[in-house]
């Protein structure tokens, strides 16, 4: 019984005080010393205790046992203890008890003696949480000089047969079981704190509080919240707390009034470690607003330190938007960020030195039109006209030679011929030398725009060659050419 309260965790400490009375009855198996050849019986008994310190009392009990001898001669064993028994606690009211006690035994009837000695006593009381127990008790009585070691007649008995053997001792056993009445003695524990009532300064204690050595609700952080209320157990010293035990923050800017410097921070303030708001950043682009220089930064835009968004190539098109984020410096650029350029040649109109190509047409890197590819053995001069029946180059004529021209400097390995070509109108001597004076003519302009005129020989093929009916007026036309070839 004693195991399983342990294992059960019963309750506080029990503590017999000063005073305290207990009072009980009890059934006693008897095991009387074996030389004295009784038989072993039950028997009934009393005791009174008075605790006159915490936890030690002073017991006295007695029993009353009837016994039979081997021959069947009936004894009265009534056995006194008086001695000291110390209550070990084991909950609020139950106990281990050891003692050591003086004994009195007495024998009467067909034995009659009396013995005197010391004795011992283990015991356990198991509380039922008011004043009444249930008391196990084991004793010992060991007897030194027992009477019946210096009888001087026969040895009592029947028919001569002795009952009782003479020994230097005698020891006696018992195993006592009874109900005990406690009054005045164990402390309880009310509140069931873990501090007993009659050390309790605070008696009422809620349910599952800490407390301490007085049985008050601890409060660890000092801040007036028990900690069994207490969700901020840690609260700094001095601060004022809610009721929550948790230090007070006015303007909810999670700054503790108590270091607070600005105690009345707007709602949604960011604030610094002194509670102060910190400078606004009204675009979020994490630059504050009293160094943004960008006050409007787009959302999502990256931004340099001065919180303008981010422009890598520098073409005035923030990166967020930018399609051609590796513009050349310098290029003019679109809505995108794209170098400009107007003839859709794709070559940018920062470097296309030909801006105004023909759709369609192949370019070189500067944005002019290919005079030559490998495939081809000549181009025709689209545009370069002459006035009727003459050489010389009309305004259109010479705008379209202009990009001639730079295509020849742009490839000044390149040596050409230009070939003159008429339709069939008029005589052939004077088609002849027509086309001739306008491969002439067509060189000349070229030279005047710095092509070098060892570069440029110069044909005249009059009608010949046509390549369309001269039949018709726009075939014609088409058959007066200017034609340029890369020379052999």
């Amino acid at each position: 019984m004693a195991g399983l309260l342990l294992l059960t965790g019963a309750a506080p400490l029990a503590a017999q005080k000063p005073g305290a009375v207990e009072i009980g009855v009890f059934g006693r198996f008897n095991s009387t010393d074996p030389q004295l050849n009784f038989d072993n019986r039950t028997g009934i008994g009393g005791r009174l205790g008075v605790f006159f310190v915490q936890n030690l009392a002073v017991e006295l009990d007695g029993s009353y046992n009837p016994l039979y001898t081997a021959e069947g001669d009936f004894v009265r064993y009534i056995p006194w203890h008086a001695g000291l028994v110390y209550n070990i606690g084991v909950g609020s009211t139950s106990a281990f008890l050891i003692g050591a006690r003086y004994t009195d035994n007495w024998f009467r009837e067909a034995y009659r003696e009396t013995e005197h000695g010391i004795g011992g006593l283990l015991g356990f009381r198991l509380g039922t949480g008011g004043t009444l127990s249930i008391r196990v008790d084991g004793t010992i009585d060991y007897i030194l000089n027992p009477e019946s070691r210096f009888s001087q007649g026969p040895p009592i008995g029947t028919q001569g047969i002795p009952s009782i053997e003479q020994d230097d001792k005698n020891i006696h056993y018992g195993v006592q079981a009874g109900l005990s009445l406690m009054f005045g003695g164990y402390n309880k524990d009310s509140d069931k704190d873990g501090v007993l009532d009659k050390a309790d300064q605070c008696p009422n204690t809620p349910t599952g509080d800490k407390v301490d050595a007085n049985g008050c609700s601890l409060d660890s952080d000092g801040d007036g919240v028990k900690d069994g209320l207490d969700q901020c157990p840690s609260s700094p010293p001095g601060d004022k707390v809610d009721a929550n035990g948790c230090s007070l923050d006015t303007d909810k800017d999670t700054v503790r009034d108590a270091i607070d410097k600005c105690a009345d921070t707007p709602a949604g303030d960011k604030v610094d470690a002194n509670g102060c708001s910190l400078p606004k950043d009204a675009d979020a682009d994490g630059v504050t607003d009293d160094v943004d220089q960008c006050p409007s930064s787009a959302p999502g835009d990256k931004v340099d330190a001065t919180g303008c968004s981010l422009d890598t190539d520098k073409d005035g098109v923030r990166d967020a938007i930018d399609q051609c984020p590796d513009t050349p410096a310098g290029d003019q650029v679109d809505a995108n960020g794209c170098s400009a350029d107007s003839d859709k040649d794709g070559v940018s109109d920062a470097k296309d030195r030909c801006p105004n190509t023909r759709p369609g047409a192949k370019v070189d890197e500067t944005g002019c039109e290919l005079l030559f590819e490998q495939t081809e053995r000549g181009l025709v001069l689209e545009g370069a006209t002459f006035a009727t029946g003459k050489s010389t180059l009309t305004a259109a004529g010479k705008a379209s030679l202009d990009k001639v021209a730079v295509g020849l400097v742009d490839n000044p390995g390149v040596r050409v011929e230009v070939h003159g070509y008429t339709d069939n109108t008029g005589s052939k001597a004077t088609n002849d030398k027509v086309s001739k004076q306008r491969a002439e003519s067509v060189k000349k302009y070229l030279v005047t725009k710095g092509v070098t005129a060892d570069r440029i020989d110069t044909y005249g093929h009059g009608p010949e060659e046509p390549i369309a009916d001269n039949k018709t007026a726009a075939g014609r036309a088409q058959n007066r050419r200017v034609e340029l070839r890369k020379a052999p």
